[in-house]
């Protein structure tokens, strides 16, 4: 008798850690698949940057009136700066991806998935789940996810966005205008003591115009791209359809956003001049006074060092977003189906459908 009395408490204890364990799983799960597209949309970008940072200083001293050429450009910063010259601004770059690429690529993945859920839900029932095609967005949806996230992740990353371009354009000034910089911290903190707190926005309106344009032209496209890839009979998933998708989201992004991205340029590394008085007003300002001293090619002023930076960058941070994603996601349905959690696996895959 106390044999079978044991016997049944020691099942009772097992059914209640199963329990526990399913539903601390299943909490888990739900804090995880929130959280997935913004932890690996930082870690995906902050990856890339490191190959394309160089590039950026290229892209802003060119952005800055510089004439000379490639070469002659790269011996200038390392003869008057070093070979750290050539990534000025890494700290702020980090900084910028861990805020701002990790929420925009954060959002439009969330909310993709937001509209393929709802889609999902509004499909005829009577079909089985295996005979249906995978979701895909309209262009115009994908748009919209893409300008949303673009917008937010511009206002959350524009202290850093506003760090890197001072840090990458300082080396670039007469020697008199130069701030000298230790940092990205060394940069905030200085520009919130001399222009204030709200000075850490300065050019947010234009930054957000610009991000929004970076999102469209990216994010969107390449979506789009990846899903005709697939319609052609490209693997879902598979190494064309992510590499063909990322190469045309970073040519288009890159277009897209050029113009808007010289004009937040001049705007956030405007100095004052003898008599304290700035030489634009405002983003619109800018971009009235370049079109008329310069024309319209003036917008597209370092266009090879920035598409060069933009298109790889968007490359590698969308390469690897999507097989970090599918890494997880692999090793997610390996430890389900070591663990027997049927009922969990099951309710995991109706939270959050891939």
């Amino acid at each position: 008798l106390l044999k079978s009395n044991a016997l049944v408490s020691c099942r009772r204890r097992r059914r209640w850690t199963m329990k526990l364990r399913d539903d601390e799983l299943m909490g888990f799960a739900g804090v995880w698949h929130k959280a997935q597209p913004f932890v690996n949309g930082s870690v995906a970008a902050s990856i890339a940057l490191l190959f394309v940072q160089p590039a950026d200083v290229f892209k802003m001293r060119y952005q800055l009136g510089s004439q000379l050429g490639f070469r002659q450009l790269a011996r200038k910063i390392v003869k008057e700066e070093g070979l750290s010259g050539l990534y000025k601004g890494l700290d702020a770059g980090l900084a910028r991806q861990m805020t701002y690429g990790m929420t925009r690529l954060g959002v439009f993945r969330t909310l993709s998935d937001w509209c393929k859920r709802k889609i999902e839900r509004e499909r005829p029932t009577g079909s089985a789940a295996g005979d249906q095609a995978p979701v895909q967005l309209p262009l115009w949806q994908k748009g919209v996810c893409a300008l949303t996230a673009g917008g937010i992740g511009a206002m959350v990353g524009n202290p850093a966005d506003l760090a890197v371009v001072r840090l990458t354009a300082d080396g670039g000034l007469p020697k008199a205008l130069r701030k000298n910089y230790a940092g990205v911290f060394d940069c905030l903190s200085r520009t919130a003591k001399q222009e204030g707190v709200l000075g850490l926005w300065k050019g947010s309106g234009m930054t957000v115009t610009r991000c929004m344009a970076v999102n469209l032209g990216q994010l969107a496209s390449a979506d789009q791209a990846r899903d005709v890839l697939e319609n052609l009979g490209a693997k879902k998933g598979g190494a064309v359809s992510i590499l063909g998708g990322s190469v045309v989201g970073g040519f288009v992004g890159a277009v897209f956003s050029m113009p808007f991205d010289y004009v937040k340029s001049q705007v956030q590394s405007m100095q004052p001049d003898k008599l304290g008085k700035l030489p634009y007003k405002g983003a619109v300002d800018c971009a009235r006074k370049t079109m008329a001293r310069h024309g319209p090619a003036r917008f597209y002023a370092g266009f090879l060092p920035y598409f060069f930076r933009q298109a790889p960058h968007a490359i590698i941070t969308l390469c690897l977003l999507a097989e970090l994603t599918m890494i997880e996601d692999h090793l997610e349905d390996e430890l389900e189906q070591e663990m027997h959690h049927p009922k969990l696996h099951k309710a995991k895959r109706a939270l959050f459908p891939k």
